[in-house]
């Protein structure tokens, strides 16, 4: 055998014996780490410190209890600072941890959920080769984390501003005042210097000292402030203030975008005159608005008409109806920094000749949605709002709001099935006094009498402009007999969009060709004295709308008409009235855009009868005469035209 095949076997036994090993050592660590892994699961590994504190070997229940234990220590003692007092001497301030109030939050504390979550994940992340050693080597080399801060960073620097601010010099650059009353004589404010604290760095400061779990005190520095607008300064911008005026109010809007109602706030010149602040600008020395000043004001006057908390969604069934339903709702919170800013951007431009600056800002605001939405709460497709009705009921009688009541709640929860051609009385009725209804007063014909469910036409009108409003194809829709107001057009007070229901016929129907279920929500406003019905469903970007109706005629009432009552329901020569009402040909186009945006227009025509007076009157005791005379006692009572 050659020296060579000898020196070739020599070293691949010494090679195969090194990776031999090499391979049985990776075995006996990887056993070992995995035997590691199965002993400490569900707990910190050991070596893991928070800070100088070692938390190895605990569970998440430990970690919580550990961090809580240091929070409820932290909102008890609260933190110091050691303030350097105008004398040269340092001075402890304490500071509670906890905000005042009823609204009282923790502005500063230790987040023990993502303390919990960093370490049991430390030596559990990363690659293969790291989750092996790296809990191993945590014995020798310990990995030292950062104890996880939590802070309300508003609440926070305000409670710092509150607690250190009387140790500042109170600095400030000159600024001038101006009376309104006397804009040609404004007074300059002189700057003066002095020292501050950096509240953003001592915040900082705080958060840092707190997640090394320390609860030492803090040593804290002033800041020198030196000036950087100076009188000379105000006194070059003084010829602004006339033209600063000139412009006259500063106006802000928002629109709602849930009602699309707008608000408008106009800031007059004798509020804005008390913000001036000059200050150095890209375009050199100009007048602006004190940022605390007008944040202060849109804190007070604004907020309050725009904020709107975030709706969660909740959708109960029962007996397939739907007992309680929220739809969600996004929240909206005033943006004040944003609007304050764009306030200043544009009164600034005031300061230029011919400038144009706008004349109302548009306020700023942040969406919050909310946690659960509509669509995750149902499984039937209901997403958003296809159309809603409303109507009034002014003046009616008490048992006439009391069945209205009673028809809409009934209705409300109402789910409608796909392809379902939607019958308003069948789900109203029956008109009994077991089912809640009670008697008022209808016209029939010539004959005014009480019926068991009068009223019931509010419901029909209403439902109407509903389905028109939502875009859905009229399958039945029959006018009233009469002119009756509460029906009226709310723009021209004309007669035409109204839809009578009656016990069997007529009825008001409409066919859900969404291809989605469709849920109806009635609400009744005593107040307003308002109905408004709301339609749930799966936009599906069909639309509808109507033109205000039109007469292309009126008819008069004709002569009063006096009836003898014999049957002794009137005292004798008592009378009951209902006023006359003149006839009218009325006319609307209904528009209905489809799905598929197929434009389909509907012309609705209503002939509304002529009826005279129409009085009631007590015999007389052996009187046949139905002209008892005289007007005493008279009673005039607005009826319900049931046809």
């Amino acid at each position: 055998m050659s020296v060579e095949n000898q020196n070739f076997k020599k070293y691949f036994r010494f090679f195969l014996k090194i990776t031999t090993g090499v391979v049985f050592l990776i075995f006996v660590i990887g056993g070992l780490a995995a035997a590691y892994d199965r002993n400490y699961k569900g707990r910190v590994y050991p070596g893991v410190y928070f800070a100088e504190y070692p938390v190895g070997g605990l569970t998440a229940q430990e970690l919580v209890a550990f961090l809580e234990n240091l929070n409820n220590r932290l909102s008890k003692e609260g933190v110091t600072f050691m303030v350097n007092a105008k004398a040269g001497a340092a001075l402890p301030v304490k500071m509670s941890t906890v905000g005042a109030g009823d609204s009282a939050v923790e502005l500063v504390q230790f987040d023990s959920l993502a303390g919990v979550k960093n370490a049991l994940l430390t030596g559990r992340t990363g690659s293969w080769w790291s989750k092996l050693f790296a809990p191993l080597a945590y014995q020798f080399i310990p990995p030292r984390l950062p104890a996880p801060i939590t802070a309300s960073d508003a609440a926070l620097n305000d409670a710092l501003r509150g607690a250190l601010a009387s140790f500042e010099d109170k600095p400030h650059n000159a600024t001038l005042k101006v009376s309104v009353a006397d804009p040609n004589n404004p007074t300059i404010i002189p700057e003066a210097a002095g020292q501050v604290f950096d509240y953003n760095e001592v915040a900082s400061e705080l958060k840092q000292q707190l997640s090394r779990l320390s609860f030492d005190s803090i040593p804290l520095k002033r800041h020198q402030f030196v000036p950087t607008v100076t009188s000379s300064d105000v006194e070059s911008v003084l010829g602004h203030v006339p033209r600063l005026l000139s412009f006259g109010n500063l106006n802000l809007n928002f629109i709602d975008p849930e009602n699309k109602l707008r608000h408008d706030w106009p800031i007059l010149p004798a509020t804005w005159v008390e913000w001036l602040d000059v200050r150095r600008g890209d375009a050199g020395v100009v007048i602006g608005l004190n940022q605390d000043a007008v944040q202060n004001y849109l804190e007070a006057a604004i907020r309050p008409a725009v904020d709107v908390n975030a709706a969660d969604a909740k959708f109960v069934m029962e007996d397939g109806k739907v007992q309680e339903f929220q739809a969600s709702r996004s929240g909206l919170k005033l943006n004040i920094a944003k609007t304050a800013a764009d306030l200043d951007t544009v009164f600034q431009e005031r300061n230029f000749e011919g400038a144009h600056p706008a004349e109302t800002i548009s306020v700023s605001v942040d969406i919050a949605e909310p946690a659960v939405k509509t669509a995750e709460v149902n499984d039937l497709g209901i997403t958003g709002i296809l159309g809603f009705g409303v109507s009034t009921f002014h003046d009616s009688h008490t048992n006439r709001i009391k069945n209205i009541a009673r028809a809409i709640s009934k209705l409300n929860g109402v789910l409608i099935k796909p392809g379902e051609n939607f019958s308003t009385l069948a789900h109203i009725g029956p008109f009994t006094p077991g089912s809640g209804y009670l008697p008022e007063l209808v016209i029939k014909g010539k004959e005014i009498k009480p019926e068991i469910g009068g009223g019931m036409c509010q419901i029909g009108t209403t439902m109407f402009r509903l389905a028109m409003n939502s875009g859905l194809d009229i399958t039945e829709r029959r006018n009233h007999s009469l002119v009756v107001h509460y029906y009226a057009d709310p723009v021209n007070r004309n007669p035409g969009t109204d839809a009578t229901v009656y016990d069997p016929a007529p009825d008001f129907k409409f066919i859900n060709d969404t291809g989605n279920y469709l849920l109806l929500q009635t609400e009744i406003d005593y107040v307003k004295q308002q109905l408004t019905f709301t339609l749930w469903g799966k936009p599906d970007g069909r639309s509808g709308s109507y033109t205000h109706p039109t007469v292309s005629k009126w008819i008069p009432a004709g002569e009063p008409v006096e009836t003898l009552v014999t049957d002794g329901s009137l005292k004798p020569g008592a009378k009951k009235c209902q006023e006359a009402f003149r006839g009218a040909v009325a006319s609307f186009t209904y528009t209905r855009y489809t799905s598929s945006s197929q434009k389909i227009d509907r012309v609705f025509e209503s002939y509304y009868r002529p009826l005279p007076k129409t009085c009631m009157v007590g015999a007389l005791p052996g009187s046949a005469s139905s002209t008892p005379g005289g007007e005493a006692g008279v009673e005039v009572i607005p009826i319900e035209a049931a046809n």
